[in-house]
């Protein structure tokens, strides 16, 4: 459930007291590389979908169903555990970089505008 503006009031306020009553602190709290379970759990989704793919190989190869069915089955957890990842670690760098998020949202409307004007004139 989102927060209310309200809410997002009070805990930038208690962001900006931290900040000015312990710097130190504040900047050793803040976290700017991603958790480490966001990248485990991203190691986990690509092994996972690796064995998937293996087991695809040994469906081809053999024709046993079983192999398919869990074939599929891994290669989907490991797409879920990998996208999941990959978005809470978007969510923090999002939450302590906002202006990042301006740039790349800009470049992406730029090369729309070079790859629409690339191909009006064909």
């Amino acid at each position: 459930m989102p927060l209310s503006e309200r809410e997002k009031r009070i805990l930038d306020d208690i962001e900006k007291q931290l900040y000015q009553e312990d710097p130190a602190f504040a900047r050793g709290v803040r976290r700017s590389a991603p958790r480490m379970d966001e990248i485990r759990r991203s190691k986990w989704g690509i092994a996972t979908f690796l064995v998937g793919f293996a087991f695809l190989i040994l469906f081809f190869v053999s024709g046993w169903v079983i192999a398919g069915v869990v074939a599929f089955a891994s290669m989907v957890a490991g797409i879920v555990l990998v996208t999941g990842a990959l978005r809470e670690i978007a969510a923090g760098q999002r939450s302590t970089d906002p202006g990042r998020r301006d740039q790349v949202a800009q470049w992406l409307a730029e090369w729309e505008k070079r790859v629409r004007q690339r191909y009006k004139g064909k």
